[in-house]
Formats: structure tokens, C-alpha cells, sequence
């Protein structure tokens, strides 16, 4: 950029009486030549950026599809792969879980007390930067317990922050959610 800055303004400061035609010529060339690098590189910058941008969406989108999937099939072994490691899990009401392996303790625990019976996460909003990315939005769902005696249903938002593992691949990191279901 400085290059091109300084290439320009030489170009258009040099006086008219020195400007011979071969000076001329060879001043244009640069200037077009490193106008083209520093637009073919920007250009390529903001392709890679957009790509990198959706590929992340669709990331996302099959980890939610999993997660809920998951959730409603009582699979926690495939909704706990979804996690990071160190993974933290903070809901409303109750301190965070930290740790996969105490996720999964306490995804264990729940799911022999209910059943999901539908779970639908909307993404409104997905960024990224290198290895790490976040996703928000809303979410519905009804959960029945299993004696039948009682159905919850389920309607809030949350943030949730994805690591990029070393395979490539986007694990939880941290996931907050809260209900938009005033309590009882």
C-alpha cells in the first residue's frame, strides 16, 4: 500500500517538461502493475473472508442440526462430542458447568429424567476470526419428563463460542443460554 502510495504520488508530481516518453511509459507500467498486485490481493483477501465466513455458517448449522438431533434421540454420547474439552456450559438458574466430561455427567443425569420431544435452534448471526467463532440466535423445543406427568416448553436465545480444533474441525467452547419463558 505504501508502495503504491508513494509509486502514485511520484507519478502525478513529476513536472510535465521532465516527463520524456520512456520515463513516461515505464512510471505508467509500474503504477498499473502494482495497482493490479494490490487489487488482485485484496480481492483474493475479501473471496478467502467470505468463504471462510460461510463455510463456518454451515459449520455451525451441522453442529446445531447434530446437537438437536442429539438431544432428541437421548444421544449423549453424540451430543457430547460436540464439545470442546474444556468446554462450559452456563445456563440460566445455576452455575456453569465446566469441563466435558462434567457436561456429560450432568447430560446423563437429565436424560433419564426427560425426553426431548422437538428442539429447533435458528442461527441469526454467525462471525468468525481464525480460530474461533461465535453463533447467536433462539431456540424452541418441548421436553416431557419421563413419568408423563410433566411437558415443558422451551423458548430462549444464546451465544454460543466454537474453537476450531486441531483437525479443522469446530467444537463448543462456551455455550450461554437463557429461556424467554418468565418464570412460574
Amino acid at each position: 500500500m505504501i508502495l503504491f502510495y508513494h509509486l502514485a504520488r511520484l507519478y502525478f508530481n513529476i513536472p510535465k517538461i521532465l516527463r520524456k516518453r520512456k520515463e513516461v511509459l515505464m512510471l505508467k507500467s509500474i503504477f498499473i502493475i502494482v495497482a493490479s498486485v494490490f487489487l488482485t490481493f485484496f480481492c483474493s483477501i475479501m473471496v478467502s473472508a467470505g468463504d471462510e465466513a460461510d463455510a463456518f455458517r454451515t459449520a455451525v448449522r451441522n453442529i446445531f442440526d447434530t446437537y438437536s438431533a442429539a438431544n432428541i434421540a437421548g444421544d449423549t454420547d453424540s451430543y457430547i462430542s460436540l464439545w470442546d474439552e474444556d468446554g462450559i456450559k452456563m445456563g440460566p438458574n445455576k452455575p456453569a458447568v465446566q469441563g466435558r466430561p462434567t457436561i456429560e455427567k450432568l447430560k446423563r443425569k437429565g436424560a433419564q429424567k426427560w425426553n426431548y420431544e422437538s428442539q429447533d435452534i435458528k442461527i441469526e448471526e454467525t462471525r468468525v476470526a481464525g480460530n474461533w467463532g461465535f453463533a447467536r440466535g433462539t431456540y424452541t423445543g418441548n421436553l416431557t419428563s419421563k413419568s408423563g406427568s410433566k411437558t415443558i416448553n422451551v423458548d430462549g436465545k444464546y451465544l454460543t463460542i466454537f474453537k476450531r480444533q486441531v483437525d479443522g474441525s469446530w467444537k463448543i467452547f462456551r455455550d450461554c443460554y437463557n429461556s424467554n419463558v418468565p418464570p412460574k
